[in-house]
């Protein structure tokens, strides 16, 4: 699994295959933690920290390189549905996932997402 930051505008990029995009969604479901193995890739984060909390959920990045998750249970079930709908895509593309107004489990200041399809980020039609 190879999570990219870029900036707390432009987001994170989840690139994965299948089994580690669910294992992702499993951890999302119960929280816990996953470090990442070391790169030299300066935008390569380390890991992932998930807590469970009250509220919508909140992504970002911490100052140790790990992606963060804080939020309740049933967004963070919802956002682990996602990431399984992706992980069975059967073709390339990806997924965008970003607060909007109104979103239905993100915080207004959650870092943006780009979660790619196990088979690449863009079509092979």
């Amino acid at each position: 699994m190879e999570l990219d930051y870029h900036s707390a505008a432009d987001g994170v990029d989840i690139t994965s295959d299948r089994p580690g995009l669910c294992r992702l969604a499993d951890l999302l479901a119960g929280g816990g933690e996953l470090s990442l193995a070391q790169s030299a890739h300066p935008q390569r984060l380390r890991g992932v920290l998930v807590e469970a909390t009250q509220g919508p959920v909140v992504i970002g990045v911490d100052d140790r390189g790990y992606l963060t998750v804080r939020g309740g249970a049933a967004g963070r079930s919802l956002f682990a549905d996602q990431l399984r709908d992706i992980a069975d895509m059967d073709d390339g593309g990806h997924v965008h996932l970003e607060y909007f107004e109104d979103h239905h489990f993100l915080a207004p200041d959650s870092v943006p997402l780009i979660v790619n399809s196990p088979h690449g980020g863009m079509p092979r039609r």
